[in-house]
């Protein structure tokens, strides 16, 4: 295998967790990987997961982005086509979703959201003009710059579908440069709750079947560009071993010698810190209203980044409550062991919307859920949820009220095997879609590795697109520059202005010189003749007697 370099442009550290296996593979076939991020300093703790691969992986910090008008012009459109995607018949139904992704969209476009929907023509005829209107946005020469410095074979962006996102200058411009780019889907939800994918890469790898429908669904994507590569960022959970529960027990702070139910939280977007602290309390109270889960011990494992108001909250009243960790974003082996461990030794797993969810699957947990009010937009409110469903071929066991789900939890640990049949199917193609003992990891670097190998044409803008570039360049002067387009207006009528005063000051002053001339009897046309007041034609008569 000839070596390879790549480029592997991610929105923030914390990305490192879903593709860190990948990197390691990478490496350790011969290949040299560049890390460049959007925002470095978010999530920085990610970088964790590679700190021991020096030389092979080199961290170059914060990816330069373009500040010229483009910059705005790119982000009305991009923003746009975002916003526009969720008025799709399909999307009626997610008001947190489409509400949420209209703070992407440029003012001038506001009236877009007069109405919750449109049809599917109406969507498909909006995202083909603005994506043409991508198609005129140039390539940005500061970020040519950087991915020509580095050399690579191939480009790497995740996720892309962030709404007004950068990254589309950076597949914009390795295609200009005639290197292949690829997007690395990061998680489950990603097509459907982000942005578009507004530029079409030369590779896109997805988890499983249904994200491959979403991606030609919605964002477009040729067949023959997409590669089912199954969920790399699990491989870790499949051979890993517990710890002893009487270790991880005594670690959390709960009884060895009896079972517990683990709650496992979900990020703020989905369930706001306020609201997950009122429902979790009512939770416990109902569980321990059912008589046989009067005494029974309970883990709550807060989300790592909606974990703060864990901190500070006081569950002193609470009997054989735990909250553990408090804050823990599992990039290292210490903290992916014990959230290994919490899944592995609880009895039951209940959560309202996260990917903790699969996880627990995986590791053959059955895990529960109820259709909360307070979280209604954001469990029936999203299509990504839909897919843990039964009816949909998921595993979730779904009560509509809190004393149902009690019962539902009793039942679970009465007969644990309940759900776990359910689970195994959900991850036999959602998770591993080419076998169960099949790890995914090599399938996406093995993919990776033919796209290097490919090259590419470089990409041009085509001529016809030249008029609608030079269109968009003035729209973004006056949107964006408006006091510094007004400063030029006023400066240029300023020199128009002085201009004219000049020219007529010089055409009075040959004005007398003429009229001489047309008195001796010349062929010069007097220029005043038939025109100007009569008071003036007078007085220049009686100058020149």
């Amino acid at each position: 295998m000839t070596p390879r370099r790549f480029l592997f442009v991610m929105h923030y550290p914390g990305y490192l967790r879903y593709f860190d296996s990948a990197i390691r593979l990478l490496a350790a076939r011969g290949h040299h990987i560049d890390l460049v991020f959007d925002n470095p300093d978010k999530q920085s703790e990610g970088t964790e997961a590679i700190s021991d691969m020096e030389g092979a992986v080199e961290v170059l910090g914060r990816m330069p982005t373009r500040g010229d008008v483009w910059a705005f012009v790119a982000r009305d459109v991009r923003g746009t086509m975002d916003y526009g995607r969720y008025l799709h018949p399909d999307f009626a139904d997610t008001p947190y979703l489409r509400d949420r992704m209209q703070t992407a969209l440029p003012d001038v476009f506001s009236f877009l959201a007069d109405r919750k929907t449109r049809s599917v023509a109406f969507v498909q005829r909006l995202t083909r003009l603005f994506a043409t209107c991508e198609r005129a946005i140039p390539s940005s020469s500061v970020i040519e710059n950087l991915i020509r410095s580095r050399k690579p074979d191939a480009v790497l962006v995740t996720p892309l579908v962030t709404d007004c996102s950068p990254q589309v200058d950076v597949v914009k411009g390795a295609q200009a440069l005639g290197i292949p780019a690829a997007l690395c889907v990061a998680s489950w939800d990603h097509l459907t709750t982000k942005g578009l994918i507004r530029i079409q890469p030369d590779l896109v790898s997805v988890w499983n079947e249904e994200q491959k429908k979403e991606a030609l669904a919605y964002h477009d994507i040729p067949a023959s560009s997409i590669v089912v590569t199954g969920a790399q960022p699990f491989d870790r959970w499949f051979e890993r071993r517990p710890t002893t529960r009487e270790e991880f027990c005594a670690k959390v702070g709960l009884p060895a010698d009896r079972p517990f139910v683990l709650f496992v939280g979900s990020t703020a977007s989905i369930s706001a810190p306020d609201a997950e602290l009122t429902f979790v309390r009512r939770w416990i109270a109902a569980l321990r209203a059912h008589p046989s889960l009067a005494d029974i011990s309970i883990l709550v494992r807060p989300h790592p980044f909606n974990a703060r108001h864990w901190s500070d909250a006081d569950i002193g009243d609470l009997p054989n409550v735990a909250v553990y960790p408090h804050w823990a974003n599992p990039v290292n082996e210490s903290d992916r062991q014990d959230y290994f461990d919490s899944l592995f030794h609880s009895e039951a797993v209940v959560g309202i919307n996260t990917t903790a969810m699969i996880e627990a699957a995986i590791v053959g947990r059955t895990v529960h859920t109820v259709l909360a009010e307070e979280f209604k937009d954001t469990q029936g409110g999203t299509l990504h949820f839909r897919y843990l469903l039964s009816e949909n071929g998921g595993f979730l066991r779904v009560a509509g009220s809190l004393a149902a789900h009690a019962a539902q939890v009793a039942e679970t640990l009465a007969s644990p095997e309940i759900g776990r049949e359910a689970c195994a199917r959900f991850v036999r193609t959602f998770v591993r879609p080419h076998g169960i003992d099949v790890l995914t990891t090599p399938i996406l670097v093995d993919a990776l590795e033919r796209l290097a190998a490919t090259g590419r044409a470089r990409v041009r803008m085509p001529v016809l697109l030249y008029p609608l570039t030079a269109l968009l360049w003035v729209s973004g002067i006056l949107s964006h520059y408006p006091q510094r387009t007004w400063n030029l207006v006023r400066k240029q009528w300023r020199i128009l202005g002085k201009k004219t005063y000049n020219a007529r000051k010089r055409l009075r002053r040959v004005q007398p010189s003429r009229v001489n001339d047309d008195r001796e009897g010349n062929d010069v046309p007097h220029p005043s003749k038939g025109s100007g007041r009569p008071e003036r034609r007078a007085e220049g008569r009686r100058k020149v007697g």
